[in-house]
């Protein structure tokens, strides 16, 4: 009813403005417009008049009536009489009077909102106006200062030209060029004066050298004479060469094949070449697995050796000329121009610079399982040699692509021995003159595909860092330290290491493969430490890093135990059955075979169970790492996982039954369930005949 009377006053009420309006056509509309701008002129001003705070306080009252109003129209609803009709009709209309009064307050806040957006504006322009002229003073300010240095490094072109020395110049020039009684008391005139002097030097100079050149020209035609006659010889010489090759190879003789890996060798470095020698006689003698090649660029390595043979002569001439008394009738003057200091840069560049011909070992050559290639680099500014691999197999897997990487095959060869830190000790006063540590040179020595500087490779070269007597020498602050004995005595022992951790990574490459491919070894030595039958399923094998090993809290004991490095190998197993997960943590010691292999387990089924809050997970993990190698050395990882799943198995069938329903069946043999105040599960197998039956540990 209180619907039917509001509609019609609601029609009757535009037809009344219909009306007006039709009346008021034109004149209407403009007294519309100018009372609309009054009003929002009238409503700016209020919006500046009166402030935000107050307008906050009206809008919170004026709600709290609203609510009121509502409160009482839904009271007055509930009564439903025709006084309480007409009620809510009024106080409909004070309700909407209201909501004209939220309107208002509104349009104030949207007033207030733009009033200080324009404010906003405005001054951005002007601080971005200060900004831009204020940047513009600081480019004259820097151009200026610019320019006042460019002002203050003027250099005149003679202050580049080394002279002799003012006592030198007094001494020699005649008195027609130095005029000291003028020269002494003037420095303009001094300079002068010592120019002219180079001057007249330098012509005198000049014709000693046009003097030279014509007899160098003369002995270069004396030798090109002789060099014809030689070149001469050469078809004669490749004839004759050419005519014993059918009894070279009768004779397997390979003579001109020696004499160009003679000619190479020749151009090693010392260290270099002792290693060659040596592994080529053991692998001549003991091993033809193993093969040696020297790699690089001969002429870089000619050069060098030319540079180095000058530097010996230069430096045996400097001390027989010190030792020599010249006579005042034979004065020779020697005018040494030297050049400007080499860059720092360019002075790093060379002291990391290796030497421009290298030694490749290759181990296990032709191999249908696999080769590896260990490439020996000496340095002769830092004083050591660096060993890359490089691995060549085929069927890489993901996980197992970890076992045979070339970051950590060589590492640990001996005890300690990752090839993190420099072996030479003057290495660290080297790289401190060019702001490096031992961290930046390493990343470098990896980044350029250098290798690392193992303990076992200088030994392997015979360097030795502690002399057994002081250095003599200059040319080479090695000489003393590389020593003939040390590398034949290292080398039999050191390839034998090599070929052992090969041997042993490619074998657990092979393991972890047919893990990875979920192809577990069924061989009989893995049935004799693990049961055939097992209920559970390997779901997943794949490669960690450290940084998930170690956060994990159940590892944290390894660790603290030094068990377990980050130099080590890891690998995660997922083993299931039915709901239950067994998570596996596993690591491999870098020198395996030598240490077993550590798992870590985690069960997942009724919460989360590990070796520091259940006893049963603690003597399984137990159980599954007292496998000794020297029987499983080839099929270590299989039977330690076919021992975690039938732990698994046997966890879940002694447990099972305290939980409803009942998920696990009992498919093994065991005497009792559960043994001693420790209530030790029967991990341990027993063979009963052709039986398999299962006891406690």
């Amino acid at each position: 009813m209180v619907n039917k009377d509001s509609s019609e006053k609601d029609s009757s009420e535009k037809k009344r403005r219909k009306g007006s309006s039709g009346d008021s056509s034109s004149g209407g509309k403009q007294n519309k417009e100018d009372a609309y701008e009054n009003v929002i002129r009238h409503e700016e001003q209020e919006a500046h008049r009166r402030s935000a705070d107050k307008d906050k306080t009206m809008f919170y009252q004026t709600c709290s009536e609203l609510k009121k109003i509502f409160e009482e129209i839904a009271a007055l609803k509930k009564d439903n009489t025709e006084k309480s009709n007409q009620e809510i009709i009024e106080k409909r209309i004070q309700g909407s009077l209201i909501f004209v009064a939220l309107k208002k307050l509104n349009r104030l806040d949207k007033i207030r909102l733009r009033a200080g957006r324009d404010a906003l504006h405005k001054e951005k322009l002007r601080v971005d106006s200060n900004r831009l002229q204020l940047q513009n003073l600081l480019y004259e300010a820097n151009h200026l200062k610019r320019e006042v240095q460019r002002c203050y490094q003027f250099k005149s072109q003679d202050e580049e030209i080394d002279l002799v020395s003012e006592e030198e110049f007094y001494k020699n020039a005649p008195e027609s060029i130095s005029r000291p009684q003028k020269t002494k008391s003037d420095e303009h005139a001094r300079r002068l004066a010592r120019l002219d002097w180079e001057l007249h030097e330098r012509k005198e100079l000049s014709a000693l050298c046009k003097k030279l050149s014509i007899a160098k020209q003369d002995a270069s035609k004396d030798i090109g004479l002789k060099a014809e006659r030689l070149n001469s010889l050469a078809p004669c010489l490749e004839a004759l060469l050419k005519a014993t090759r059918p009894l070279q190879i009768a004779l397997e003789m390979d003579i001109e094949k020696e004499w160009e890996v003679q000619k190479s060798a020749r151009l090693l470095s010392r260290p270099l070449y002792l290693v060659y020698a040596n592994v080529s006689a053991y692998a001549e003698a003991c091993d033809s697995s193993i093969t040696t090649t020297i790699e690089g660029d001969e002429d870089e390595a000619k050069i060098l050796d030319d540079e180095d043979k000058c530097d010996d002569r230069d430096d045996d001439d400097n001390q027989e000329s010190d030792n020599e008394d010249l006579e005042p009738g034979n004065r020779k003057v020697h005018h040494k121009r030297y050049s400007k200091n080499e860059t720092i840069e360019i002075r790093r560049k060379n002291l990391l610079k290796p030497h421009p011909l290298s030694v490749s070992l290759t181990i296990n050559k032709d191999s249908p399982h696999g080769q590896i290639i260990i490439t020996l680099r000496y340095f002769p500014g830092l004083g050591f040699v660096t060993a890359k691999p490089t691995i060549e197999i085929n069927n890489t897997g993901v996980a197992a692509g970890e076992v045979i990487s070339t970051e950590n095959i060589l590492s640990c060869i001996y005890a300690d021995d990752f090839g993190e830190n420099s072996p030479n000790p003057k290495t660290k006063y080297q790289i401190d003159e060019y702001h490096m540590n031992e961290a930046e040179l390493l990343a470098y020595l990896n980044e350029q595909n250098f290798g690392k500087p193992y303990k076992w490779a200088q030994r392997f070269c015979g360097i030795d860092f502690v002399p057994d007597k002081p250095s003599t020498s200059r040319s080479s602050f090695f000489s003393d330290t590389v020593s003939y004995e040390l590398a034949q005595e290292s080398v039999p022992s050191i390839v034998k290491h090599l070929k052992s951790r090969w041997q042993a990574r490619l074998g657990l490459y092979k393991q972890i493969y047919a893990l990875e491919n979920k192809n577990i070894d069924l061989s009989s030595d893995v049935i004799d430490v693990a049961p055939a039958r097992i209920s559970s399923s390997l779901v997943q094998w794949l490669s960690t890093t450290w940084e998930e090993y170690s956060s994990s809290l159940s590892t944290q004991r390894f660790i603290e135990e030094n068990l377990v490095t980050s130099h080590d190998l890891f690998y995660r197993a997922v083993i299931t059955r039915g709901s239950a997960k067994l998570e596996c943590l596993v690591c491999i010691s870098s020198d395996f075979p030598n240490t077993t292999p550590i798992w870590n387990l985690n069960l997942c089924w009724n919460g989360k169970h590990n070796a520091i809050n259940n006893a049963a997970i603690r003597e399984m993990e137990h159980w599954v790492n007292s496998i000794s190698t020297a029987k499983t050395k080839s099929c270590i990882l299989s039977a330690q996982l076919r021992r975690a799943m039938s732990g698994f198995d046997i966890f879940l069938e002694t447990e099972g039954p305290f939980y409803s329903p009942a998920e696990f069946t009992q498919d093994k043999t065991f005497l009792k369930a559960f043994r001693g105040r420790q209530r030790s599960r029967p991990y341990k197998i027993v063979q009963n005949g052709s039986n398999v039956i299962y006891k406690q540990i």
